[in-house]
């Protein structure tokens, strides 16, 4: 399909960019299928916003962050568990505030405690999830990483540590203390959007 140039000061293109399926040079691939709800394996994933209930997964491990008997890990994600029954001490769903600093802080939706460090750089600088009230070493900044998902940065004083996968069997969440790089989580939401 051609136009004519315009002769009122536009320029109107002279060619079409539609190819011409009927062209034998034209490849065009029409059989193409649509990705089916159960073929999609990633879930979508968003940024954490005060109000919001999510799972916090590592995409590397498919582990979540969750209680289980009251002590803090990476555990597996399971799915068929209403996030609203205690179930045998497990709660892997949790709930994003935020202060009036405008500190995230992530509120497990069980047992109603929050994640923050345990303060001891000398021994096992680790995270908890022990306390009841958002304070300094529950508050929290998520910084978007280039390749998706998002780092969580815990306030330490006037500055920011990431958290990351360590200690035993690397199921434990702690503190790098040396800056370098912590884990780059995905953030599930599973209630319905605000």
């Amino acid at each position: 399909m051609e136009s004519t140039a315009s002769t009122e000061g536009f320029n109107t293109p002279t060619h079409t960019s539609i190819p011409d399926t009927n062209d034998p040079g034209c490849d065009l691939n029409l059989d193409l299928e649509l990705p089916t709800y159960s073929s999609l394996r990633t879930p979508v994933t968003s940024c954490p916003w005060s109000g919001g209930t999510f799972i916090i997964r590592d995409p590397n491990t498919n582990l979540v962050i969750a209680l289980k008997g009251g002590e803090l890990g990476l555990h597996p994600q399971e799915k068929e568990r209403n996030p609203n029954i205690y179930h045998d001490g497990w709660g892997g769903h949790w709930i994003c505030t935020e202060n009036k600093g405008m500190w995230l802080g992530f509120r497990n939706a069980v047992s109603g405690t929050y994640i923050g460090h345990n303060n001891d750089k000398r021994r096992n600088w680790r995270f908890i999830a022990k306390a009841r009230h958002q304070d300094s070493w529950e508050c929290f900044c998520a910084r978007e990483h280039p390749s998706g998902g998002h780092v969580l940065l815990v306030k330490h004083w006037d500055e920011f540590l990431p958290m990351k996968i360590g200690g035993v069997d690397n199921k434990e969440l702690v503190v790098d203390s040396e800056e370098k790089d912590g884990t780059v989580w995905e953030f599930i939401r599973v209630d319905s959007e605000i």
